[in-house]
């Protein structure tokens, strides 16, 4: 389960003392499909593609909002909520698990002693601090949409893996690679050591580790993301108190990361 190490308290929800947005944007390094939830988005889809496709419509095809590509907030927060999570577990560090049965919450923090993760990300009873938007593409659907959708084999859970009739064929049509989409995070109170995780997120997704959308295990959805700009705001009165970008930026990230680090240390050491 982990020891609990001190952590960079924010000042709490009754107090406003700063405010943060981080400006960032994702390159798909590998086909994406963030799954959509009408079948009017396959029609949509299926003409843009142009094509004679072996089935009346493609099985999974991008969300869409507003003529856009989208990945939605929640999406976002649960991909950096695990990764943060399960890093700072590896480090000895405690982190409640999010276990929801019956009536009553099992395994979450007392909302007046958060974990770090609680903290920033909430509890299914407590709002957290950090406030995700969807990602949109920079580009409409017609821009971003792979040229030819992508054939693939899946079990069918209603037949034995035996049968032949076991063998379903999908048809695929992600956003192809290179894309960019846009968005940000907005925080309250943030502290040097949560922006530090959100540069390790950064960091690991250069390397391909951060994935988003379905069919993460078959070649598809990883993605770069990077950082382009830090605003914080004071709040007595309201106004922008420091903008990071470029080498400032740079900087900042480098020395929250270290304190994120520190953090890590201080977990394997207790």
């Amino acid at each position: 389960m982990g020891v609990k190490v001190e952590f960079e308290k924010m000042e709490g929800f009754h107090k406003l003392k700063s405010l943060w947005r981080i400006e960032y944007k994702v390159t798909t390094l590998e086909p994406l499909l963030t799954q959509a939830a009408t079948e009017e988005a396959k029609e949509v889809v299926d003409s843009v593609l142009g094509k004679t496709i072996p089935k009346d419509l493609p099985d999974a095809v991008p969300l869409i909002y507003e003529g856009k590509v989208v990945i939605t907030g929640n999406a976002v927060k649960g991909v950096f909520r695990h990764l943060i999570s399960s890093q700072l577990r590896e480090a000895g560090v405690f982190i409640c698990f999010q276990e929801v049965k019956g009536p009553n919450p099992v395994g979450q923090c007392p909302p007046n002693n958060p974990c770090f993760a609680c903290t920033w990300f909430g509890t299914p009873s407590r709002q957290g601090a950090l406030h995700f938007s969807m990602l949109k593409s920079k580009e409409p659907i017609e821009k971003v949409l792979a040229g030819d959708p992508i054939p693939m084999i899946a079990i069918r859970d209603d037949y034995g893996a035996i049968d032949p009739k076991a063998r379903a064929f999908l048809l695929l049509a992600p956003v192809k690679e290179n894309v960019e989409f846009g968005g940000w995070i907005k925080g309250e109170n943030l502290s040097d050591e949560i922006i530090g995780a959100i540069k390790e997120i950064q960091d690991m997704s250069e390397m391909g580790f951060v994935k988003f959308g379905g069919f993460k295990t078959r070649g598809f959805g990883s993605v770069k993301i990077e950082v382009v700009k830090i605003e914080k705001y004071s709040t007595v009165p309201f106004k922008l108190e420091k903008e990071y970008s470029g080498e400032d930026l740079k900087k900042f990230l480098e020395e929250c990361r270290e304190k994120y680090h520190d953090l890590m240390i201080r977990g394997k050491g207790a």
